[in-house]
């Protein structure tokens, strides 16, 4: 009785090209899947919503929950994460002075929590952080910080990534080996769509200005018809009234010109 091997399917060649086609696959779907939510989502506020949780699912197999913080200029510091329980954990980091998560914004410093001798974990210079007990991955689980980890972005933009989880199901450094990739990837979607936010801003900004300046440029007239006066000496006027009234140049601008239309004034201009 003779028996048939295929050697093409036992090659070690083939296996590591198969083995190879598989990972590639995983990466398609996994940028595809980025892709999306940047396409699908403007707010910058979502993309990260949507990273954390993005963030979580692809170190499923860790047991862990993720949260990422965002950073601009003069701007309120974003938090989201892929559950409620680590958004407020977050938040509560944020009310301290000091804090882990402080740490990694203020001085893109890693904290990455070892294990000690003991098998209990506390990070060097951070006390350990307790957060309330949250279903990660459908199971209860008592979540502590494991890392807090810098995410770069462009200009004075900062971002941290959170990775909160229970000690006794993580093994610290298969985590760490995982969470490089994700990091990566969490880098470059936030930073597009931090770039898109400021440039969105940036548009809103002007079509503002723009408003204001055509409101003011029609109150100077008014104030010429009024006044009999010269544009720079009508604009003077209206700069005058509005350090009295302790009120903006635009704001006493549409009282002006309210006063002389009875109606507001619509201004359109195409973002």
């Amino acid at each position: 009785m003779g028996y048939s091997l295929n050697m093409e399917s036992t090659s070690p060649t083939n296996r590591r090209q198969s083995g190879a086609e598989a990972r590639n696959d995983d990466l398609e779907l996994e940028y595809s899947e980025l892709h999306r939510l940047l396409l699908e989502h403007r707010a910058l506020e979502d993309v990260a919503e949507g990273l954390a949780r993005w963030a979580s699912e692809a170190l499923a197999e860790h047991s862990v929950a993720c949260g990422i913080a965002v950073q601009r200029p003069r701007r309120p510091i974003l938090v989201t994460a892929s559950d409620k329980a680590t958004e407020r954990t977050m938040n509560a980091w944020l009310a301290r002075e000091t804090s882990p998560l402080r740490s990694v914004l203020a001085d893109s410093v890693s904290v990455i929590v070892p294990e000690n001798g003991d098998g209990r974990r506390g990070p060097a210079g951070h006390a350990t952080e307790i957060a309330n007990p949250a279903e990660v991955h459908g199971k209860p689980a008592a979540a502590e910080l494991l890392m807090a980890l810098p995410v770069p972005l462009e200009d004075e933009a900062r971002a941290a990534l959170v990775i909160l989880g229970s000690e006794a199901e993580v093994d610290s450094h298969a985590l760490l080996a995982a969470v490089g990739h994700c990091r990566r990837a969490v880098s470059w979607v936030l930073r597009l769509a931090a770039r898109y936010a400021h440039q969105q801003e940036l548009a809103e900004h002007r079509a503002a200005a723009m408003k204001s300046r055509t409101v003011i440029d029609i109150a100077i007239g008014v104030v010429i018809g009024q006044n009999r006066c010269s544009p720079e000496e009508g604009f003077e006027i209206l700069k005058r009234a509005s350090n009295a009234r302790n009120e903006k140049l635009a704001d006493v601008a549409r009282t002006v010109v309210s006063s002389v239309t009875g109606s507001e004034v619509e201004t359109k201009f195409d973002a």
